[in-house]
C-alpha cells in the first residue's frame, strides 16, 4: 500500500504538462484627444505555461513581454512612450497566473494574477476566453491598468494628454 501511494504521488507532476506558445501578442490600447486611437503592438509576446490535462483552470504560469518592441503607426509616438516607459531601465513587464477561476459563460474564465511593470508589482485580473480547439489551446483576455498606478506619468502635448487608462488585450495559441 505505501508503495502504491509512493507510486501515486511521484506521478501527479507528470499529470501537468508544459504548453508550448506559438504565438502571441499584446495590444496597449489608449486614447489622446484629437488622436482617438492609440494601439502600440508587440507581437514578441512571451510564456512559460503549463495545464493539467486539458483542466482550464489549473492553467498556471507567466507571460512576459520587452517593453521596447511595442510598435505604433507613429514611429515618433512610439518614441515619446518609451520614454514615459522608462523602457531601457524597465526594460519588460510580467504577469504571473495565481488562479484562473470559471465564470457562467461558456469558454470564459476570470485569470487572476499578479503584473510587474515599470518596477512596481499589482494585482491583476483578466476577463478571459480560453478554449481547446485539435489540441491548440486558443487564449484572449483583456484587462485594463491604470498607468499611475505604476508610477507612469502618461505625455502631454500643451492641454492634451495621453489617457491614463491603457486597455490590454493579449492574445496567444499554445500546443501540447
Amino acid at each position: 500500500m505505501k508503495k502504491l501511494f509512493l507510486s501515486l504521488l511521484l506521478s501527479l507532476p507528470l499529470l501537468a504538462g508544459s504548453l508550448q506558445l506559438q504565438e502571441g501578442s499584446i495590444e496597449a490600447h489608449t486614447e489622446m484627444m484629437m488622436d482617438s486611437e492609440i494601439n502600440p503592438l508587440n507581437k514578441s509576446l512571451q510564456a512559460d505555461v503549463s495545464i493539467e490535462g486539458s483542466n482550464i483552470r489549473t492553467l498556471s504560469g507567466k507571460f512576459w513581454v520587452d517593453l521596447n518592441l511595442f510598435a505604433s503607426d507613429k514611429k515618433d509616438r512610439d518614441e515619446h512612450m518609451y520614454k514615459s516607459l522608462e523602457s531601457t531601465k524597465f526594460t519588460s513587464a510580467t504577469f504571473s497566473i495565481l488562479n484562473v477561476e470559471a465564470t457562467a459563460e461558456a469558454d470564459m474564465y476570470t485569470v487572476n494574477g499578479k503584473l510587474s511593470f515599470h518596477g512596481v508589482e499589482r494585482a491583476l485580473q483578466a476577463k478571459a476566453k480560453i478554449h481547446f480547439q485539435n489540441n491548440t489551446l486558443h487564449f484572449e483576455a483583456t484587462s485594463m491598468i491604470n498607468m499611475p498606478d505604476y508610477g507612469i506619468e502618461m505625455p502631454c502635448m500643451v492641454f492634451m494628454c495621453v489617457r491614463d487608462q491603457v486597455d490590454l488585450v493579449v492574445k496567444a495559441t499554445f500546443t501540447k
